[in-house]
């Protein structure tokens, strides 16, 4: 590990819980939620705190457009369990993977808006991801 990683790791969720402080009471389990980029929530019950980060990228087929393939977009978040250090995840609306696996849960990217209608750059601030928590069956 590289001097200082640690401490930048610390900082990060440190910051990461500080931002969701104001959101004492997030989405149940099976309740879906949406975020716009840089928002943040907490999951009941699990406390694990979730920030949308950005888009890495949108190659979705636009409604006006005849594809091939349907395309897929990436979604970057952030999430830091309550006991644990904030990691990166990207989850995808057509590939895999889809969902992240927390414990006993499961965080399922379930849409992301706007979809295109035209070719051409969505804003990355027009974005919004709908997720939701599961529980797991086993």
């Amino acid at each position: 590990m590289r001097p200082g990683a640690s401490l930048v790791a610390i900082l990060g969720t440190v910051g990461l819980l500080a931002a969701c402080a104001n959101d004492p009471t997030g989405p149940e389990v099976d309740e879906s939620f949406t975020l716009a980029p840089g928002e943040c929530t907490t999951l009941e019950p699990t406390g694990t705190h979730v920030r949308f980060l950005r888009v890495a990228g949108d190659s979705r087929c636009p409604l006006q457009v005849q594809c091939v393939w349907a395309g897929d977009a990436a979604v970057v978040l952030e999430i830091a369990p309550r006991d644990g250090d904030a990691m990166e995840h990207t989850l995808h609306t057509n590939e895999e993977p889809k969902a992240v696996v927390l414990g006993r849960y499961e965080l399922t990217l379930l849409e992301l808006s706007p979809y295109p209608v035209v070719p051409g750059d969505i804003d990355p601030d027009d974005y919004r991801a709908t997720l939701v928590l599961y529980e797991r069956l086993e």
